[in-house]
């Protein structure tokens, strides 16, 4: 099977070519580079079923050049900072909604009937039911996440329109291995510069889940094996969740530092469209035999530890 991959080299399209490219499938990696790494993805150069082709999804004739003859589309690309929305009201319009219009339209004119769409728990915004199940309506309170709500309702169109096989994944916050934003990449940042001090930009309650990155790609690649609707939308996340605060602990726990000074900048949120309190249920996906296998705390340890072996990635930003 020829699998066309959108954002391939970045932290999550990265660990799917992966499987991919180890069960026998031809691999085009479609990325702007904006956030993926060549590292990520260099130990495929000289595999033959291994094509990387360094061009935007905004590009449509590139685009869909590239993408033909492809028998699958995973559509991972997309802008990820969700707080650059609430000052740039274009950047989610252009590279979460328009970028996937432009997927799409490209897979109806080559006849590609089926697609894998990384969404967002920012669909559901401030949610005041945990677990939230995937029936619960769309309340972005960002544009990231309208523009990924957005963006399911096309595809469930498109799906609907050319009898096409979707999967659209909710993810929570993805740690672990090739780790490139989010706040455990902050705070190594800020505690790099400032071993004693440590800002935060919240009063440390927010509850967030967290979901490590093996893990997630074999959630999906359970779900892809083994649902049997046309359109299938999934949750992807943890039991568990825990504060910012307390990730900010094991994050300094893991780096050995003791009596850092916690400054707390603002309320029982980060910034202008965050969410304070995020936990999917994930009831659905376990019926298809799926559990996670690396709590979070683990999982924080564990990307910790990366990013000290790759500082390479926290000089970058």
């Amino acid at each position: 099977m020829k699998i066309f991959v959108t954002g391939g080299a970045g932290f999550i399209g990265s660990h799917i070519v992966d499987y991919l490219i180890g069960r026998g499938d031809d691999v085009v990696i479609y990325d702007n580079f904006c956030t993926g790494q060549e590292i990520f993805i260099k130990h495929h150069f000289d595999n033959q079923r291994f094509t990387l082709i360094k061009d935007d999804v905004l590009n449509f004739n590139a685009l869909k050049k590239a993408m033909k003859d492809s028998d699958f589309v995973f559509h991972i690309a997309g802008h990820a900072d969700v707080r650059g929305g609430y000052t740039d009201h274009d950047i989610d319009l252009k590279q979460n909604f328009m970028a996937t219009q432009n997927v799409l339209e490209a897979m109806h004119q080559l006849n590609i009937k089926n697609i894998a769409f990384s969404s967002t728990s920012s669909v559901y915004g401030d949610a005041i039911l945990h677990p939230t199940p995937e029936s619960y309506p769309f309340e972005p309170t960002s544009l990231y996440g309208a523009a990924k709500a957005n963006s399911e309702n096309y595809i469930y169109t498109y799906a609907h329109y050319y009898d096409w096989n979707a999967y659209i994944f909710r993810f929570v916050s993805w740690i672990g291995e090739r780790y490139t934003h989010g706040c455990i990449f902050d705070f190594m940042k800020k505690l790099k510069a400032d071993s004693s001090h440590l800002y935060m930009l919240s009063d440390g309650t927010p509850k967030k889940s967290s979901l490590y990155v093996k893990d997630g790609v074999n959630a999906i690649f359970t779900i892809i094996e083994k649902s049997s609707e046309k359109i299938n939308i999934y949750n992807l996340g943890h039991e568990e969740v825990t504060t910012i605060k307390n990730i900010a602990d094991i994050v300094c726990d893991e780096l050995g530092l003791k009596k850092v000074q916690y400054t707390f900048e603002g309320g029982d949120k980060g910034w202008m469209g965050d969410n304070k309190f995020v936990h999917l249920s994930i009831d659905k996906l376990k019926q298809l035999g799926w559990e996670p296998t690396v709590n979070i705390e683990e999982g924080i340890r564990r990307t910790v530890r990366y990013l000290k072996e790759s500082s390479f990635l926290l000089n970058a930003r």
